[in-house]
């Protein structure tokens, strides 16, 4: 009796000490599960506002692009003509899906694609807006029926810079609720666009009065977090996160700025369901751990078989894909090794394969991520069916497989990955859709012993290298000159602020010379590496490195300036002085201040605004072309002289140019290269300077390295030449000197060199 009555009592402090236990957890597990409950729903509603910003921001961009597109094809249309007019936008309205597509002309007569008119439906304030920024949206207003709020959206018509009228869409309000409704926040949440001053534009799934700012007044916030905060991130056009409590309600809330005229994209979320969900997690928590109590000889027991149940089901878990039901990247390392000692046991050569589907999100987006896993079950069935009985395949997470796969030659490897990724795009489907896919390859021969994970990321290298080769083949191989190009990078990357600091870019000036006097007429600026250890970097190493990530931003100016310091130690010196030009990046134009930096130069070393020639390449012109002609515009206002440097290197209209007011362009030395020996290449060099020169531009030549080039571009009527049969880049110093001889030789009156 008295070891039963000891038996108890042990078993009895037992379940106590455990269940005490249990309380302690539960309340710390409960905390816990909120923190991390809440933090998920922060990042959720991060990402939903982004979405939704970039969703209703991309709903404009391209009723803006439709507007711009009009208002192109207005241009060159005679606008007196009403019912011409009034036709067309009937047409355009049509095609387009706008409510109503309207022109209003500089007097205030609009036409409307319904076939009515009136006076000024744009304000003066539309108006305003339309010739300043090139387009404008309206806040929420009374469509013409009254019954509805609409948003109208403009984009001006200009004809050599005349102004023609605007050309404007109506679009009713729940265009853009539809829109909003699209994000994941439930119905308890909400979508928002709303103004910096808090007022609520338009509101998804109900409509909201209030001004957000009213509500933040008198809302409790977070830690770190305030009213004023929010109106200081707006008043900066930066995005945030808040969570704060309203009318006894804690909600989260972000804010992303649109990117049209001030306003912002706030989504809301309520956190009731944070806690209603952590309330749940703990109350099933304690009823488990009571059963556990109540039960626990019982359930010891039971563990034991779920223990050999779970083991089974980690072991799935961690070797099994769960989509293919074959190996995952797990079963494949731990197999990898034996199978690769197996082939050079055999002395066959092998290798891993990484094999990616292209584009694969856009099926997960377009068709479902349960439609997007049983494409990626095709996939791989279709992929395992394509290796041997030595050879291993595993699907390595996402759209990404892996194989080891024999390697006879690459030539023959390369073939059957060729027809393998072939059958595998044919043989996939949609339900009844036939789904084409395309993949991309990185193969590495494996060469020497490495662990496993370098062999991965050298696969990955020649996937990246593969994937830079749009056009070409869907696979390549690893190649050890990729990898020391990726260190290269890094190795620019990780010492050029310190080399803009020291002053180790050094500029280089390459003079051009008029083709009737043989004088040096202008020169342009050219930037070299002065590395202490390496020496001389070519820029064909660095610029595409610093292009990628901004620093060319500051190394342009950092020549600038170098160029302006030239120029006025020259002027004020009384030397002779020539325009010098001054490439820029592509990146300088999605820059606001771009124009004002230059300015700002130019007043520093007192020099005339012509005295420096600004380069834009030809690629950078036919990115963009309407922002392009608001910048060489803005230039030409200025005072800067304009060039499109490397005219012929891409795929150049001619017919841009009549839109672009380019003061020079200069010929590309790869095009000038074509041309030489080849008949009717010449022919198509003389047609183009013609009609150039037609439009206006004064011409440059560069590459001119030869006596039979120089004579063939005079003779066509090219004005200047720049190239090594004249000078190669120089240093300054050796530029001033010949700067200075030509200026003597001309006070002499000596006859000029020509070639």
């Amino acid at each position: 009796m008295t070891y039963k009555t000891k038996g108890f009592k042990r078993a009895f402090s037992l379940i106590l000490a455990v269940t005490i236990l249990v309380a302690a957890g539960s309340v710390l597990y409960r905390q816990q599960i909120t923190q991390w409950l809440e933090q998920d729903a922060r990042n959720f509603l991060v990402t939903e506002g982004a979405e939704t910003t970039t969703d209703i921001s991309h709903v404009f961009g391209i009723q803006l692009q439709i507007l711009t597109a009009i208002a192109v094809s207005l241009e060159n249309q005679d606008l007196s003509n009403k019912s011409g007019l009034l036709a067309y936008l009937h047409q355009q309205n049509q095609r387009n899906s706008f409510q109503l597509t309207g022109f209003q002309f500089p007097n205030g007569q609009t036409l409307l694609s319904d076939g009515k008119t009136t006076r000024n439906l744009l304000s003066a304030t539309d108006v305003e807006s339309a010739y300043e920024h090139s387009h404008f949206i309206s806040a929420p207003r009374a469509g013409l029926a009254e019954e509805e709020q609409v948003i109208i959206l403009g984009v001006p018509v200009l004809k050599n810079r005349k102004q023609l009228g605007i050309v404007f869409a109506v679009e009713p309000i729940k265009t853009y609720e539809e829109v909003l409704g699209d994000s994941s926040l439930g119905e308890k949440g909400l979508a928002l666009v709303i103004n910096k001053q808090g007022d609520v534009l338009i509101a998804y799934p109900r409509p909201i009065a209030s001004n957000i700012f009213d509500i933040a007044e008198s809302s409790l916030f977070d830690a770190g977090k305030s009213a004023g905060q929010i109106r200081h991130d707006m008043n900066e056009n930066v995005s945030g996160v808040s969570g704060y409590t309203y009318n006894k309600i804690h909600r989260f809330s972000s804010y992303f700025p649109l990117g049209y005229n001030d306003w912002y994209v706030m989504s809301i979320l309520p956190t009731e369901s944070v806690v209603a969900k952590a309330e749940h997690l703990v109350k099933m928590s304690l009823f488990l751990c009571l059963s556990v109590i109540i039960a626990l000889v019982i359930l010891l027991l039971f563990i034991l078989y779920l223990q050999h149940q779970s083991a089974k089901a980690l072991f799935h878990t961690a070797f099994v894909d769960p989509l293919t039901g074959k190996d995952n990247l797990n079963a494949f390392q731990l197999k990898f090794l034996a199978a690769v000692q197996k082939f050079k046991q055999e002395q066959r050569a092998c290798a891993m394969v990484l094999i990616n589907i292209n584009s694969f999100k856009a099926v997960n987006n377009i068709y479902g991520f349960e439609q997007g896993d049983k494409v990626l079950q095709q996939v791989g069935k279709e992929l395992q069916t394509g290796i041997t009985e030595n050879e291993l395949f595993c699907r390595g997470g996402g759209d990404v497989f892996f194989f080891l796969m024999e390697c006879p030659s690459r030539e023959e490897l390369g073939r059957r990955i060729d027809a393998l990724t072939v059958r595998a795009g044919q043989l996939c489907h949609v339900g009844k859709e036939y789904l084409p896919l395309s993949f991309t390859c990185g193969i590495y021969v494996i060469d020497e012993d490495v662990p496993f994970y370098m062999m991965m990321d050298r696969a990955n290298l020649a996937w990246a290298s593969a994937k830079a080769q749009a056009g070409s083949k869907v696979y390549a191989f690893y190649d050890r000159e990729y990898l020391r190009r990726i260190v290269t990078e890094k190795r620019i990357e990780s010492s050029m602020e310190q080399a803009l600091k020291d002053k180790e870019f050094k500029v280089y000036l390459q003079p051009k010379y008029d083709f009737k006097t043989g004088r040096l007429v202008s020169a342009e600026a050219l930037v070299r590496w002065q590395h202490p250890e390496q020496g001389v970097i070519p820029p064909d190493w660095f610029i595409p490195v610093f292009e990628k990530n901004g620093f060319v931003l500051k190394l342009d100016m950092y020549i600038l300036e170098e160029v302006a310091g030239l120029l006025q130690r020259r002027r004020e010196a009384n030397l002779p002085v020539v325009p010098i030009g001054v490439n820029f990046s592509r990146l300088h134009l999605d820059d606001p201040d771009f124009i004002d930096m230059l300015l700002q130069v130019m007043e520093k070393h007192n020099l005339p605004h012509n005295l420096v020639e600004v380069e834009l390449t030809e690629s950078m012109v036919m990115d963009d072309v309407m922002r392009m002609t608001r910048v060489l515009d803005e230039l030409h206002i200025a005072g800067f002289s304009v060039a499109m440097d490397d005219f012929g290197a891409g795929y150049s209209s001619l017919n841009v140019l009549k839109y672009l007011d380019f003061d020079c362009v200069k010929l590309d030395k790869e095009f000038l290269a074509k041309g030489e020996g080849n008949p009717r290449m010449r022919q198509i060099i003389s047609g183009l300077v013609k009609m150039i020169k037609e439009v206006g531009s004064h011409i440059v030549a560069e590459g001119v390295e030869t006596k039979e080039q120089a004579e063939f571009l005079r003779s066509i009527g090219c004005d200047t030449a720049q190239g090594y049969l004249y000078s190669r880049p120089l240093p300054m110093d050796d530029f001033e000197q010949k700067l200075d001889e030509d200026a003597r030789i001309a006070a002499e009156e000596e006859p000029p060199f020509t070639f």
